[in-house]
Formats: C-alpha cells, structure tokens, sequence
C-alpha cells in the first residue's frame, strides 16, 4: 500500500483492520471482553477511532454488546464462515445474472484484468487476494445495481482478511485462477444458468478452501 494510501485511511478503519485479524486468526478468542478505555491504551489513540472501529467490527458480527456499555468477541468460526457465504451467495446469483443479462462484452474489462493480474500473481498472496476481491467487486459494479454493490462493500473488508490469512496457507492458488477464467467465460456467453451454476460451485469450493485453511489457523493460536 502506497504512503499516501495510509494516511488518507482513517484510524479508525486502520484499527478495525488489526482487530479483525486477530479475532478471525483466534488470537482474539471469542468470549473476550472489550474495553474502549483499554483498546485505547494498547494502540495509544483516542477514545473515538476505537468506538469507530467497534462499530466497524459489530456490524460485521464479529462483536456483540454485552450488558450497559460492554463488548464481548462473537469470533468467526466454520458457522461464521458458512454464514458469510451463504450471503455472498445470494448477492453474486443476482449480480452474476444482472451481467449475463447485459451481454455488453465492453463492459467486460475489469474482469479480464482481474483475471489476467491474478494468474501473474500466484506468488505473491497479498496481490492475488487483491485481484481476487477486484474481480468480484467488478462484478457488482457491472451488474449496474447499486444496492447490491453497497451490500457487498459491507463485507468485503472481513473477506479480504480473511483471503490475506488463507492464501499465506494454500500453496496452489492456480485453481482458483482457473475457477474464476471459467466463470468470466461462462458469463461472457450470456448462459445465465450455467454461470450461476459455475459460480455457486466456485463459492463452495473456495467455503471449503478457507474453513479447512482457517482451522489450520485457529488450531495453532494462542487464543484458542
């Protein structure tokens, strides 16, 4: 990430982003209390990026509150993520359908690109996860529907750390290359059943993918 990148991101999201590893590694175990005045302490910042990124992460469902003024860590184990992507599901049906329909071939582009950075990219983890999340963000973005994009951007960010954990794990990142050439190429013929088809076995793949690569995780952490 560039220099300038960091400081336009506010604390708030920079410290939603720390605390959302460590709760989805398990470093942060689930039933762990938050504290505004502690959290604060630890990263030496005011009490009001701290609230920002609690909020963050309790709309994500990764905390809940717990009597008057407490937080207490949901955590994200196999359920969570059989949650997520049952969402995920339904959003992509309708955005993978919205392009099948539009058949602008055109408009295309962005998932090529996504594709092709990606398939350069197997040995770098950090990259391949960024084009990993920019090829289904084109998709909702191409899909036209603004609500469908916006629901997306509320959990892309736990998805992205999520990948950023699993692919350090999973050595052959070209099936999932091959996974995504195929279902561009599905899309970019119009089949809209046999894209949602292609995409759900995609999404299930990549569900199994990352509990077995999370539980990896969560076996070896010191909050477990």
């Amino acid at each position: 990430m560039h220099q300038n990148r960091l400081r336009s991101v506010p604390i708030g999201v920079r410290l939603a982003e720390t605390l959302r590893d460590r709760i989805v590694r398990g470093s942060i175990p689930a039933g762990t209390h938050l504290v505004e005045d502690r959290v604060a302490e630890e990263f030496d910042v005011s009490r009001g990026p701290v609230r920002d990124a609690l909020r963050i992460l309790s709309i994500e469902q990764l905390i809940e509150p717990v009597g008057r003024r407490g937080l207490r860590v949901i955590g994200l184990g196999p359920d969570g993520v059989r949650d997520l992507y049952a969402v995920r599901r339904g959003l992509e049906t309708v955005a993978v359908t919205e392009v099948c329909r539009a058949r602008a071939e055109g408009g295309l582009g962005p998932l090529h690109r996504s594709v092709e950075t990606m398939r350069g990219s197997t040995g770098d983890v950090d990259a391949f996860a960024t084009s990993d999340l920019a090829f289904h963000r084109a998709l909702y973005e191409t899909s036209g529907n603004r609500r469908l994009l916006a629901l997306w951007e509320q959990i892309e960010p736990l998805f992205a750390c999520i990948l950023a954990i699993t692919n350090s794990i999973d050595g052959d990142l070209e099936p999932v290359v091959v996974d995504h050439s195929t279902l561009l190429e599905v899309i970019a013929s119009g089949d809209e059943r046999r894209a949602v088809d292609v995409l759900e076995k995609h999404l299930d793949g990549s569900r199994r993918r990352i509990i077995t690569a999370l539980e990896q995780v969560w076996a070896h952490s010191d909050g477990s």
